[in-house]
């Protein structure tokens, strides 16, 4: 079975209504707190951009003490841990730039964070200018593209 990236009905909500609020005009994004089961990426809190967040068309750098808050209440919820990060790309295709890809070999390289692979869920348009989630596993040595499943595991 090949991985999947599963989005909890809570997760989707807070990412489709920053998604709302921003309406294509800047990147936006936030962290992605969650398990990781092996084939399955259970993403259970996603967070929004923070207050200290700066965005421009091309580029989103999160506010990094509000995601360790969130991150630090996620893990006294359900020791969900940061599993990666979600961001859009209001005017390209929901692929990783080379932006995107120089930070996540940055966060696979940190020792101090410990990751194997990092998630990257990406919010673009595709080629008829019409919204898209796309999911991908980053590893050290390839970005991979890997299925979208959105709503609550029964």
């Amino acid at each position: 079975m090949s991985p999947v990236i599963h989005l909890t009905t809570t997760a989707w909500d807070t990412i489709r209504s920053e998604v709302a609020a921003e309406a294509g005009r800047l990147e936006t994004g936030g962290i992605l707190l969650g398990h990781d089961f092996g084939d399955v990426l259970q993403v259970t809190v996603a967070g929004g951009p923070g207050p200290n967040a700066q965005r421009s068309r091309d580029r989103f750098l999160r506010d990094r003490d509000h995601a360790a808050q969130l991150a630090a209440g996620a893990w006294e919820a359900d020791r969900a841990q940061w599993i990666g990060e979600w961001h859009t790309h209001p005017t390209t295709p929901p692929v990783p730039s080379p932006i995107d890809l120089a930070s996540y070999a940055r966060h696979l390289q940190d020792p101090d964070l410990s990751f194997d692979r990092f998630l990257s869920v990406i919010i673009g348009q595709d080629d008829q200018h019409q919204a898209r989630v796309a999911g991908w596993i980053v590893t050290a040595g390839a970005a991979t593209s890997v299925p979208v499943s959105l709503g609550d595991l029964q």
